[in-house]
Order: C-alpha cells, then structure tokens, then sequence
C-alpha cells in the first residue's frame, strides 16, 4: 500500500513520465544519470531595471489602495446606513407627519419636499414649545424626467388658513404660526398647512435646526456665497448680530446662519431669496468639496439635528439618498428653478403680514410644478434681441386620445365631472356602458393615476400628455391586469385615469405650463464711464490683474454707502474687487466683482454663452426667465455683474452693463 502511494507521488512529480512507450507497448526506461550528485553556485538574477522596480513597487501601493479604499468604502456604506436610521424620524412629533405625507413616486417621478428650518433654543424640551419656532418653509421638487430642481420659499408673515390636520381650519394666521399653534405636532401643522395653500402632495418632510445647520456648512469647511452688500449689527443691540462684508468669500456655519435668517433692513421676500441662493450654493459646495474623506463629518453632523420623514413611513434608503444627490451633482446650467410667489401685498396693520391672491399662489406652484427648462434660452435669446426657439409641441392631437375616467374616492359624481372638464380640454373621453359605474376597484387612492395601454401606439404619450392636465403630483404607469375589464367595456381606451384624493377638481390647461417668453425691453442704463473711475485707479495697484471700468450703470443707482469698493482675496492665492451699488429703491444692490480667480464654484455652470463683436465672450447665468449673473473673462481674470438678491435688474440691463466694461487706462 505505501509502495502504491509513493509510485502515485513520484508519477504526479514527473519522474515516471519520463518513460517513453516502444514498439512493443513497453516501457522504455530514461537514459542513466550521468551525474548523480553536483554542487554549484546559483547564478545571479539579472539586474533589475528602475522601470521594473518602480512598477512593482507602483503594484503594491497600488493593491494597498485598493483594499484600503474598499475597506474604507464599505465602512462608509455601514455608516451610512446607521446614519440614514440616525436621521429617520424619531421624534413623536415627526413621526406624526408620516400619515400625512404621500406614497413615494417610482424611480422616473418627480418627488417633492417639505424643509422646515427651526430655531431649537437653549432649554427646549422638544417641539411646540414657545421657545422653538420655524423661520424657515421651502419646498423642493426633483424631477428626474427633466433632471431639475425647484424651490418654493414662503414667507414667514405669509397669511393663510392653519390646519393642523389635513381637514379643518383653525384659523388664519402668518404660516409660522403653524408651528406654534399646533402644539401635537409642529411639523405636521406645518406639513398640512402647506398641503392646504398649495394644493400639492408632499412626499418627505425634513426638519434641521440651527445648529445643524451650522455644524454642516462647519463640516464642509465652509460655502461660497456672493454677500450682496455690507451686513452689520453690533451685539448687545437686541437684534441678532451680524457682520459680513460684501463680495464673493467663504462663509462659515455662523455667518452662513446670519446671512440666511436676516431681514432687519429688507423684508421676507429678501430673506427667502437668500435662502434660496444658499441652498446653490450649498449644492456646488456639495458637488465640489465632498469626498470619502469628508462624508463622516457630514453625515455625523445630521444626526441628532435632522429628521427626514417619508411617505410610508420608515428610514430613508440610501438609494433614494444616492439618486436626488445624483441628480443635484449633475444638474446643468438652467435647471435649477427658484420660484417666489408674486404680487405680495403687506396686509394687517400691527401684524404686518404679507396677502397673497389664490390666482398668484396657483401661479407659483405651476411654475414650481412645471420647470421649462427652454426659458432660459429663450429668456437670454430676446434680451439679445433674437428669436427665441419655442418648444416642441406634443405629439398627439388632443381629440385622438381615448380617455376613461374612473373615480378612485368617495366623493360622488368625481369621476363624471373630470370627464367632462377633460373634453372642454379637447381629450376624447368614453364611458363605461351602463349600468356599469365609472368607480375604481376600491376608493380609497390618494394619488391620480394615469394609466396607458403599453400594447397600443403612442399610448404612452398620451398618457403624459393628460396626465398635465391634473397637476404636479400624478403617476403615469402601465395598465395593470385589473383594470383590463374597463378597458375592454369601454373599448379600449389610450388612458385610464383613476382619480385620487389629493385632486382638487381643477384641471390645468396643459399649453398654460408652457410659460410665455418674456418681452424685449429698454436697457435701464446711464451712460457714466467717470463715476467709477476714480475708485478703481485708486485701488489698482492693490491687485495683480487689469481692471475693467464700467461705462453703464443702473440708471438709479448709485455706489452703496457702506463699503462702496472693497478689495480683498476671496481665495487663498486669488484677488478681488467688489463694486456694490444701490438702487434707487435703496437697501437693494447689485455689484461688479472683478477677480482673477476665473474657476470659482459660482462661474461653474453657465446657461449660455455668447460672443460679442468685439471679440470678447460673455457667460449668462439664468434662473428661470432672470439672468441672475453676467461674467466677462479675459486676460487670465474674470468680471462679473451680478444682480439683486431677487433679480430686480432687466436681462437687457445686466447685458448693457456688461458690454460696457472697458480696460482701466494706465
């Protein structure tokens, strides 16, 4: 057996093969060894080359990174979930809000937000206690389809009906006093509120304090903002203290938080638009400064001052957390939307609180709801004086879509009223044969579903052409199985939509979503090359690259009263001049920036780009139909016009005023 097992051994080393077959079938033996035994010195390795060595020692660092960002990777995936339960509600007071917000949207929806901004103060115990309140209320919509985003501020002193649950009113009051009023659950007041004004569905509730708020932009080492004018409060005056200078410059998370909450000398309106613009700003940070190093600090900064409720209720995923930041790091030039709701009004003599018509609430959440991603082209075409392109109409002729309408709620006649608004509209509506009724299998939806017929051609396209028509917060999806039956009675429609709670019975004039192009106007400029001049020659030599002087300005304006030129380095190795001017309304400014740091996060992401005759190229940064910033650049530096906080300038103002600027003689 061991004589087996060692023959098996040596055959497997190669010994017993050597032995060829003869003729006769044989083995023939290997030819005898004609030196049993000898002893000698290996020969040396060849030399190796530095390229070779260098490539092996590159190998092992190389392997040493790949396990080490592997490692590093999955600990952070860890923690990110622990995190995401960290941040997902936890409060009775949050929790409550989940009953109200609505069922998540597919992938390929648009989702919609609801950030309230609250001041925790020392001593509080939890919310609706007096020391807490809310100063800031803000919608945010995702929309993957056209990869935008939109905002929707609101004003504090905003007068509307309170709801502290999603049926009766309680009474009428500034928005914020949703907070203190529904002493249950302040968010879920908030939450109702907003639902009530606005008519839409909101889909998370996110609430942050201050000082998470703080901790974050600490936690990013700070944000680039643009300080429309020279802020300052002296402390011990009663008021919250503030003091920034004006210009292009890091913030961090106390000034940010100063910056964001003031409005001592401006109004709401002001203090939303700053929002606003820090909430850009705070997404370029994001895109341009988060890294595997840095997401621990972050992440830790939203626990225990973040809360973030779902519809469904339960921790937000990290594939949801992963998509919405996928499309906020990749969001192009023109496709973030601030939305303000227009024509407010002071009203109420000691509460000073702001009135809003119905019809300018409506037409803020149609803009908010549906972002045209063609007007800010078609914006900058007119102020250039061309042609704007127009966007592409729909495909399909309204009367060729098929449409049954089925009531998915409790309210009676639903079903048959929404038809009949949909043919005023010019859809094709059919019925179900009697004495069928036009009721959905059950009737507690919430959502308007669109249903298409994914068997019949351009179904689907019909189905997004109507589902316009009900607002922002529909799924369209295909037909399933259960409804073939009204399908089949009804003759095969394109569509079935089925009718859910959250639609107020008003349908949307699917060509009123298109907003129209704004109208060509008169530069409001004077020409005045002098009134700069003597500023700027005196600051020249203060800076390492040319400055431009402006020969347009404004036509009311005139240089601010609190540091009118300021030169300062807005980033390590990099120089600036801010020109900040006033308008003739006062407490409203616009400025030049004049730098040679031509990379910036603000000069990131242009919506247009033109060339002027004399060469030289101007960047158009428009939101909406607002070109917000105008940057010139050449000879290794970079000037910009940047308008008022809410972008009172005309485009052809903020166009004068750019061509105008011209190299200082030396």
């Amino acid at each position: 057996m061991g004589a087996d097992f060692r023959m098996r051994t040596t055959l497997k080393r190669g010994m017993g093969r050597a032995a060829t077959v003869n003729g006769n079938g044989r083995a023939v033996l290997p030819p005898p060894v004609v030196e049993p035994i000898r002893r000698y010195k290996a020969p040396e390795p060849p030399p190796r080359s530095k390229r070779s060595t260098a490539a092996k020692v590159f190998g092992w660092i190389l392997l040493a990174l790949v396990v080490v960002v592997t490692g590093l990777a999955g600990g952070l995936y860890l923690y990110g979930h622990e995190t995401l339960n960290a941040i997902a509600p936890h409060t009775k007071a949050v929790k409550a809000t989940e009953k109200d917000l609505a069922p998540l949207p597919t992938a390929s929806e648009p989702a919609i937000a609801l950030i309230v901004g609250y001041d925790a103060r020392a001593g509080s115990q939890g919310y609706g206690l007096a020391d807490s309140r809310s100063d800031t209320i803000m919608l945010v919509r995702a929309d993957p389809t056209t990869n935008t985003l939109s905002l929707l501020s609101f004003p504090r002193d905003l007068q509307t009906a309170i709801y502290c649950d999603s049926k009766t009113a309680l009474s009428v009051d500034r928005i914020n006093a949703a907070w203190a009023t529904c002493h249950q659950s302040p968010p879920d007041g908030t939450l109702n509120t907003v639902e009530k004004l606005t008519g839409l569905s909101v889909n998370y509730l996110i609430s942050i304090n201050f000082h998470g708020f703080k901790l974050l932009v600490n936690k990013l080492h700070g944000v680039y903002m643009q300080v429309d004018h020279r802020y300052y409060i002296a402390p011990h005056t009663g008021t919250a203290t503030i003091n920034l200078e004006p210009g292009y410059q890091k913030l961090d998370g106390g000034q940010a938080l100063d910056f964001v909450r003031f409005r001592h000398t401006d109004s709401d309106l002001y203090r939303n638009a700053r929002q606003q613009l820090f909430l850009e700003a705070l997404k370029d940070r994001m895109a341009g400064n988060l890294s595997l190093t840095s997401l621990p600090g972050v992440i830790g900064a939203l626990k225990n001052n973040v809360e973030m409720a779902r519809g469904g209720g339960g921790a937000p995923t990290l594939s949801e957390i992963l998509a919405y930041a996928g499309l906020a790091y990749h969001l192009g030039g023109g496709h973030l939307f601030r939305v303000t709701i227009p024509n407010l009004t002071e009203c109420g003599y000691l509460n000073a609180q702001e009135c809003a018509q119905p019809s300018d609430i409506q037409a803020a959440v149609s803009s908010f709801t549906h972002p045209d991603v063609s007007l800010p082209q078609r914006a900058n075409a007119v102020a250039l004086g061309g042609k704007p392109k127009l966007p592409k109409q729909p495909k399909l002729q309204r009367g060729s879509i098929t449409t049954l309408v089925l009531n998915g709620t409790t309210v009676t006649g639903l079903a048959r009223d929404t038809s009949y608004k949909l043919a005023v509209q010019g859809f094709h509506t059919v019925q179900l044969p009697p004495p069928t009724f036009p009721n959905a299998p059950t009737h507690n939806y919430r959502t308007t579903l669109v249903y298409y017929d994914a068997v019949q051609p351009n179904a689907k396209q019909a189905a997004s052409q109507v589902a316009v028509a009900f607002g922002p917060h529909v799924v369209t999806a295909p037909l399933p199985p259960q409804f073939a039956t009204f399908a089949q009675e009804a003759g095969n429609p394109l569509v079935i939509v089925v009718v859910g709670s959250s639609f107020n019975g008003e349908l949307i004039d699917p060509q009123a979503v298109i907003v129209p192009t704004p109208t060509h106007e008169i530069p409001s400029v004077r020409r005045d090359p002098g009134y700069a001049l003597t500023s700027l020659q005196g600051v020249r030599k203060q800076v390492g690259f040319r400055l431009l002087v402006p020969q347009a300005i404004e036509s009311g304006s005139r240089f601010a009263q609190d540091e009118p030129v300021r030169v300062y380095k807005p980033a390590p190795g990099h120089g600036a001049v801010c020109l900040t001017f006033v308008t003739g309304a006062g407490n409203v400014y616009w400025q030049i920036m004049e730098t040679n740091w031509t990379d910036a996060p603000i000069t990131l992401h242009p919506t247009d780009q033109i060339k002027l005759k004399d060469g030289r190229t101007l960047d158009l940064y428009t939101a909406g139909a607002k070109i917000h910033m105008v940057v010139l650049r050449e000879g290794g530096a970079s000037y910009w016009v940047v308008n008022t906080l809410r972008d009172e300038l005309s485009n052809e103002t903020m166009l004068a005023i750019a061509r105008g600027l011209q190299p200082l003689a030396k």
